[in-house]
């Protein structure tokens, strides 16, 4: 297939309708279903916006309006497309921060985590800075210097060059390091209290709950963490070729919203009861008292 801007829009707004579809259809499963409690449901959710939110800016702002008229993207109008790009990118990197928190309270902190996340307000308050921080991340873009732009010809972003650009890549470099060295430390804990969960009878079966809980947010992460090896390394290594630059740049970036909702499917079987019409077994809230009982025996070892 040759590659032109009409090419690559189409292939852009499928995959991005998809991310819109499949992401829809998961946070309505996501408002349905009470196994994943207010604290980690709520913050699943609201990574489920910005899914959607960055999947409709790459069919509406990015690839639509190159169909339509590709000069609209030199305008100030046009030019804030990028914005909302990093809106959203932004948001998804502190949500997943914020989940793996979630994660790494609930199991090495298990006593903490109700007085951490066991209000509703502390959940809603942990939301509005998220969204808050991405609000502010890209104020700076409505400067023509910090510009994100788009072109159309080549169909890939490029940040802004000095300060702006510096600052946006080394914060996202920043936050994405601290996200996965976080989730190690919670992992290498979660090893060491494997045998003994084992040793527990079937009444843990909500404690694994919380622990595929963790593996899903781990894996969401890896998704993020892989977008920057994308962006910044593999995208140089043939600058030449026209498709490859478009598929570790632009695709990916439309890619991880689509994989990051199915991944809320893969990892819980509530999810796809409700999506499917299933009817699902009886479930208790997730981090309900006998889950918490179970990881705070653990972790006194």
């Amino acid at each position: 297939m040759q590659f032109n801007s009409y090419n690559t829009s189409n292939v852009t707004i499928a995959v991005g309708l998809l991310g819109v579809i499949l992401n829809t259809v998961v946070g309505a499963a996501l408002r349905r279903t009470t196994v994943f409690g207010y604290a980690f449901g709520t913050l699943c959710f609201s990574q489920i916006v910005a899914n959607i939110g960055m999947c409709s800016t790459f069919i509406v702002l990015t690839a639509g309006v190159t169909v339509v008229h590709p000069s609209w993207h030199q305008t100030y109008i046009g030019l804030r497309s990028g914005q909302y790009v990093i809106f959203f990118w932004v948001a998804s990197i502190f949500n997943h921060l914020f989940l793996a928190i979630n994660r790494a309270t609930v199991i090495n902190f298990p006593l903490r985590y109700s007085q951490l996340f066991g209000k509703p307000k502390a959940t809603n308050m942990c939301v509005t800075i998220i969204w808050t921080i991405a609000g502010v991340q890209v104020l700076p873009y409505f400067f023509p210097s910090c510009a994100m732009t788009f072109d159309p010809v080549s169909f890939t972003y490029a940040y802004g060059e000095g300060v702006c650009g510096e600052i946006t890549n080394h914060f996202t470099v920043t936050v994405v390091s601290f996200l996965g060295i976080l989730n190690m430390i919670t992992c290498f804990r979660l090893i060491k209290l494997k045998e003994k969960l084992n040793s527990f009878d079937g009444e843990q079966s909500s404690s694994r709950r919380e622990i595929r809980f963790f593996f899903q947010a781990c894996a969401q992460s890896f998704l993020l963490m892989s977008t920057l090896v994308s962006f910044f390394f593999l995208s140089n290594l043939y600058p030449g070729n026209s498709w490859y630059l478009f598929g570790t740049t632009t695709l990916i970036w439309v890619m991880v919203p689509v994989l990051d909702g199915l991944l809320v499917v893969v990892f819980n079987k509530e999810i796809r009861d409700v999506i499917f019409g299933r009817k699902p077994r009886p479930q208790v809230p997730s981090l309900n008292s006998r889950s918490s009982t179970v990881l705070t025996s653990l972790s006194k070892y």
